[in-house]
């Protein structure tokens, strides 16, 4: 695409660079020539080619300045200065490079997702419970106040179980013996199992019956009724 330069010679650019160009000078009201004089001016400030003067420091408006050679598209004044480029800072870049095209209009830009919240601090953790005093603290019940188990017969005899085995039958080495024919020498025995009693026949002949049912191991409890063959006896927990 061939771009005309205010009167000069024309300037042979490509298709992108050309729409760049239109682009830029739609939006800006502008003529295509003046941004290319522009774009030249800068160039050739960079190179070296052109200084700036404090007074006309800004590009060219157009193209009266400058002659175009034949046969390319780099653009030098008339007689190149024998001046060095001064130590003044650079002009900042042109806003667009070649090759590189402008957004759409109306284009929507995508925006980077905002950081992650950080995570609240833990709560600070209770300071534990302090143990009550040991003059607060209930008194331990003594073993001897503790609920203890009877067996009373139907004399109204009792006597304590205060062991964790109590054996009962005929035999004289047992802890209840019941003098009966009928009665096995171990007949049954009561054990005391984490604070509560049972009572368990050792396979005995004649059995051992609550509520008219043989039984083989139960837990006893406060006023329950028992035989040991026809012996009648009772348990009561005070």
């Amino acid at each position: 695409m061939a771009i005309p330069s205010g009167g000069s010679k024309p300037v042979n650019v490509s298709d992108v660079l050309y729409s760049v160009f239109k682009t830029m000078a739609d939006e800006s009201g502008q003529r295509i020539e003046t941004l290319v004089s522009q774009a030249m001016f800068e160039m050739a400030v960079r190179l070296g080619y052109v200084t700036p003067s404090a007074v006309d420091a800004a590009p060219p408006a157009g193209a009266d300045k400058f002659e175009i050679e034949d046969g390319g598209a780099e653009a030098r004044p008339a007689a190149r200065p024998a001046a060095k480029p001064a130590a003044a800072s650079a002009p900042p870049p042109p806003k667009f490079a070649p090759g590189r095209t402008r957004e759409a209009p109306g284009a929507r830009k995508t925006e980077a997702p905002p950081p992650p919240k950080a995570a609240p601090p833990p709560p600070a953790a209770r300071p534990a419970a302090r143990p009550a005093p040991a003059s607060a603290r209930p008194a331990a019940r003594p073993a001897e106040e503790a609920a203890g188990l009877f067996i009373v017969n139907e004399d109204g005899d009792s006597e304590k179980i205060d062991k964790d085995i109590f054996i009962i039958g005929r035999s004289s080495k047992c802890d209840l013996v019941i003098n009966s024919v009928k009665v096995s020498r171990e007949h049954a025995i009561i054990t005391r199992e984490r604070g509560e009693f049972f009572i368990e026949d050792l396979g005995s002949a004649n059995g051992t019956w609550y509520k008219g049912e043989r039984i083989e191991k139960m837990k006893i409890r406060d006023s329950d009724e028992i035989f040991i063959c026809d012996e009648k006896f009772k348990f009561v927990i005070r």
